[in-house]
């Protein structure tokens, strides 16, 4: 990992960097670990995961928080999840579940219980649907990374993100329905139909 990071010339970019992998490496190999059950695979995930990571790195402002901590579950999660399905056509070993995460905010405290009490329902209506989709519709509104962005994090076609996001508003919709939070849902900006 050292070796990767003396290539990098900017300074603040490598500080960043480093500070990220030592502040959520073991976390991270985590994460992988279980997913893959190998812990070569699990450290060559970290590395995979800083690097794709250093791409976007000016759009991390706090390392110690739970905003940055959630995108990189999701990076270690997709790439654990494509090595996994690699496997899977090899008819490879079972996946485990991962914990839900719910991304934090320094604000003041009336509107951080009301923000909180919000992203817990939201979190909780996308543990719900297909993690792929949770993952996509949380890079897409919580991050606002682009479709080509999100295309590139996670190995798929911009093409495809779009089909996911498509699904994904498709069956948070079902679920807020199903749950009787229709309204719920548009106050989190996600548009339904009637």
């Amino acid at each position: 990992m050292v070796g990767f990071l003396l290539v990098i010339e900017d300074e603040i970019t490598r500080s960043k960097l480093e500070e990220l992998y030592y502040q959520y490496h073991k976390e991270m190999f985590y994460i992988a670990y279980n997913i893959l059950k190998d812990y070569h695979e699990a450290q060559d995930i970290v590395q995979t995961a800083i690097i794709k990571i250093s791409s976007y790195i000016d759009r991390i402002e706090s390392i110690k928080c739970n905003k940055t901590r959630a995108f990189l579950v999701i990076i270690v999660r997709n790439i654990s999840y494509n090595i996994y399905n690699q496997r899977k056509r090899r008819n490879t070993m079972p996946l485990d579940s991962i914990e839900e995460i719910i991304p934090e905010e320094d604000i003041g405290p009336e509107l951080h219980m009301i923000r909180l009490d919000q992203a817990k329902e939201m979190a909780r209506l996308l543990s719900n649907i297909n993690k792929t989709y949770a993952d996509i519709l949380t890079l897409k509104y919580y991050y606002e990374y682009s479709n080509s962005e999100i295309a590139q994090l996670i190995n798929m076609t911009e093409g495809n993100v779009r089909v996911k996001i498509h699904r994904a508003k498709q069956a948070l919709k079902k679920e807020c329905l199903k749950e009787g939070a229709l309204n719920e849902a548009n106050r989190y900006g996600y548009k339904t139909k009637k």
